[in-house]
C-alpha cells in the first residue's frame, strides 16, 4: 500500500476535482479557478512520485510523466492564464482531449513493446480513451452542463488511476521471480 499511496492520493484528488465540478454551479469562476489550480498542481505532484517510482518501466513512466507534465501546465495555466469561464472550458477540453490521446497512444506503446499482456486491460483503456474524447465533445456541446459533464469526465480518470493499481500490484508480482 505504502508503495503505491502517491498513485492513490493522485487518482484521489482527480476524483475529488470532479466531484467539486459537479456541484460547482452556486460557486463563482474565481472559486472554480482556484480550486482546479491548486487541485491539479498537488495532483501533478504526486504523479511526478508515481512517474520516478516505475522509472524502470519506461512505458509506464512515461505516461505518468506525461499526465503530471500535463495537469502541471493545466493547474498552472488555470492560475494565471485563465479569466473567463470560456478559457476554463477550453483549456480543460484541451486537457481532456489530450487525455483521451495519451490513453490511446499509451495502448499503442504496450502493443509495440511486443511483451505479454492483457489485452482486456488495453481495451478498456483504449475505449476510456474513446469515451473521454467523445465525453468532451459531448461536454462543449451542451454548455448549460459543460462543468459537470467535466466533473464526470475527471471522475472517471481518477477511478481509472485508482483502478489500475491491482493490475500494475499484479504485473509487479509476476515479474518479480524473473528479476531474482
Amino acid at each position: 500500500m505504502k508503495k503505491h499511496l502517491p498513485i492513490y492520493i493522485y487518482g484521489f484528488i482527480i476524483i475529488l476535482v470532479g466531484s467539486f465540478l459537479l456541484f460547482s454551479e452556486n460557486n463563482s469562476f474565481e472559486i472554480i479557478k482556484i480550486t482546479l489550480g491548486i487541485s491539479l498542481i498537488i495532483a501533478a505532484f504526486f504523479a511526478f512520485i508515481t512517474a520516478f517510482d516505475r522509472q524502470k518501466q519506461q512505458v509506464q513512466f512515461a505516461y505518468h510523466e506525461l499526465h503530471a507534465l500535463a495537469m502541471l501546465a493545466y493547474g498552472i495555466s488555470i492560475m494565471f492564464l485563465c479569466n473567463s469561464l470560456e478559457k476554463l472550458i477550453a483549456f480543460t477540453s484541451f486537457l481532456f482531449i489530450f487525455y483521451a490521446f495519451s490513453e490511446i497512444i499509451f495502448c499503442n506503446w504496450l502493443f509495440n513493446l511486443g511483451l505479454k499482456m492483457v489485452y482486456k486491460i488495453l481495451i478498456i483503456r483504449a475505449l476510456l480513451g474513446l469515451f473521454v474524447g467523445f465525453g468532451t465533445i459531448v461536454a462543449m456541446h451542451y454548455t448549460a452542463y459543460t462543468l459537470q459533464l467535466f466533473g464526470a469526465l475527471f471522475i472517471m480518470v481518477g477511478l481509472n488511476i485508482i483502478l489500475y493499481v491491482p493490475v500494475m500490484k499484479a504485473n509487479q508480482t509476476v515479474e518479480t521471480p524473473k528479476e531474482a
